[in-house]
């Protein structure tokens, strides 16, 4: 199972994000340009814009040794997002089950806006692969596969979400690995932090840029808005 996390002051909210990547990178001022300080600020930047952007909660980074492949931990409330496009979701016809990949499940949006029943956010685990040039393969997302399947048991995976993030995009093989798998998989290509004037742009760089849903995160995610709150950059209007 998941080792928790050790880190202390990994927790990130709207409020702390910038300040917390200053933080790390004065800290490790020592070690700027090793190949573990590019991956642990990668992993800073991935978290603040699922913060901001998809407003995942709790997000704690968990890089080292005993991460057993998950970088980062946190929870998903989507009842925040699918209140936002309520109107918009309620004309959507959802199916009470979707099969996907040999596996049936009922999607997310049946448990959101239940009266008297709130609704339990979803565990989040990210994989970053901080790579400076090369596309992400079906290799590394078989590798991201394995890293969930070791963390959560079959009979739970509905109730997460794996990420996988990197600054470039999926090949094609990558692509239909990932539509394959029968597991909840999103794509998330976030840029890498741009260096200016002998530090980083922390302010405009590091955004996301890409979002995307296997079939199986798709089905899961069906009507809660996601696209919607992206495309028209819900985030910004929220409290």
């Amino acid at each position: 199972m998941f080792r928790p996390c050790t880190w202390s002051q990994r927790v990130w909210t709207r409020s702390n994000h910038n300040s917390a990547i200053r933080k790390f990178l004065k800290e490790n001022e020592a070690i700027a340009g090793s190949t573990v300080y590019q991956g642990s600020l990668y992993e800073h930047t991935v978290a603040r814009e699922l913060a901001e952007k998809l407003s995942m909660k709790q997000l704690e980074i968990c890089g080292g040794s005993y991460d057993a492949g998950i970088d980062i931990r946190g929870t998903w409330p989507l009842d925040r997002i699918y209140n936002a496009n309520k109107d918009k979701s309620s004309s959507v016809l959802v199916a009470k089950k979707v099969s996907v990949c040999g596996a049936q499940f009922k999607p997310i949006i049946h448990r959101l806006g239940t009266p008297n029943k709130p609704f339990k956010p979803l565990n989040v685990l990210v994989q970053c692969k901080a790579f400076s040039s090369a596309k992400i393969t079906g290799k590394e997302v078989r590798e991201t596969m394995g890293a969930f399947s070791s963390a959560v048991p079959g009979n739970k995976r509905n109730q997460y979400m794996l990420v996988l993030a990197s600054p470039n995009f999926l090949t094609r093989d990558g692509l239909n690995v990932m539509n394959g798998l029968a597991i909840p998989l999103i794509y998330t290509r976030v840029e890498m932090l741009k260096p200016h004037q002998g530090w980083y742009d922390v302010e405009n760089s590091g955004k996301l840029q890409n979002y995307y849903e296997n079939a199986y995160a798709a089905g899961l995610l069906e009507g809660c808005g996601v696209s919607h709150w992206l495309k028209f950059r819900q985030y910004n209007r929220a409290t």
